[in-house]
């Protein structure tokens, strides 16, 4: 193993002890293959009053389904874990309405109820932001813009069949799309359903990597020169070209609550050069800190936060996109809608 300097911060005996990878609070043990429950899509009660009162409420079912099913795709494509058959859930869910009794997701019991059914882990998918804006410009020429901007924010809550815990790291992610419908005849710029489809995707995509890493993240393989292999693949996000950053680890108990930390050390960075949907190769770039098989992989990804709508400019003053549903009305600058329209 080749090992680099890494300063006096670091001693060449705690590295190496770092580089020997020790299980992480909720972490899967080596070579395990656990089993896992996938909890339907919930909305949060004030998101969905809220889409009601601003005619949302049809988007808003529609992406929470396309979440649940994208997600349960995704998870499974990663191929880390066996999912556990719904149905044998509902069977369970049946017997306590049976016996009338309610669980909450977060409730020990509901835990055990996972664990019954033969789930070691219970993801928990739930919407807890989504807003439609939308802006249309109606012209005097009979055409008319619309620009229409959907936002979803989203986690996955993560229990611990075995002890009732909800994990404490909770994937969260929120998104942007956007749609715009130029010079359409007036009452044709109608919403795409591709658009809120590929929002939700997106969604489910993300929150499906970011949760699967909590409980076993990408790891380097091996090691052959500048290059090395981890055990993702393009269904994990890992695609040619996405830089990665390396990092050894050791966990870390605080002595007043017990609790386990997972303290990770940076060593080095790498691109994805190939792959395919189980497997990728990345090649070292830059300094090499003591890059060693074992290192935990992390994409290094962009800001989340999408870049704002411009404001819409016109020769006749600038305006804002709104942050409610705009009313129809007239460009002073479209050919045709001022004092003197066009003669055809």
């Amino acid at each position: 193993m080749k090992i680099m300097n890494i300063g006096a911060v670091i001693s060449l005996t705690g590295l190496v002890l770092l580089l020997s990878p020790s299980p992480a609070p909720g972490q899967l043990a080596e070579g395990e293959r656990d089993t896992l429950f996938i909890g339907e899509a919930r909305i949060q009660p004030s998101v969905r009053d809220l889409a009601r009162r601003e005619g949302a409420e049809l988007e808003l079912d529609r992406a929470a389904q396309t979440l649940e099913s994208q997600f349960i795709q995704a998870v499974s494509a990663t191929r880390v874990f066996q999912l556990v058959d719904r149905k044998r859930v509902e069977d369970i869910q049946a017997e306590q309405a049976f016996a009338a009794v309610a669980v909450d997701p977060s409730d020990p019991r509901a835990a055990r109820m996972y664990k019954m059914a033969g789930a070691r882990w219970a993801f928990l998918p739930q919407i807890d932001g989504f807003q439609v804006r939308t802006d249309t410009v109606q012209f005097q020429v009979g055409r008319e813009s619309m620009t229409r901007k959907y936002f979803l924010s989203a986690l996955v809550q993560i229990v611990d069949t075995t002890t009732g815990e909800l994990l404490p790291d909770v994937p969260s992610i929120q998104l942007q799309e956007v749609e715009t419908v130029e010079m359409a005849g007036v009452g044709q710029a109608k919403p795409s359903d591709a658009v809120l489809v590929n929002l939700a995707r997106r969604m489910a995509g993300q929150l499906s990597q970011e949760a699967v890493a909590t409980l076993r993240p990408a790891r380097i393989l091996a090691i052959t020169g500048e290059q090395i292999m981890i055990n993702r693949g393009s269904d994990a996000g890992f695609a040619p070209g996405l830089p990665v950053e390396i990092y050894a680890y050791q966990s870390i108990v605080d002595e007043e609550t017990g609790e386990v930390f997972r303290n990770e050390i940076p060593v080095g960075q790498a691109t994805i050069v190939r792959g395919d949907r189980r497997q990728s190769y990345g090649r070292i770039s830059g300094e090499d800190l003591g890059i060693s098989t074992g290192n935990i992989v992390k994409p290094l990804r962009a800001p989340a936060d999408p870049a704002p709508l411009a404001p819409a400019t016109w020769s006749g003053g600038r305006e804002e996109t709104g942050t409610e549903i705009a009313p129809r009305r007239p460009s002073p600058d479209t050919p045709g809608s001022s004092d003197r329209p066009l003669s055809w």
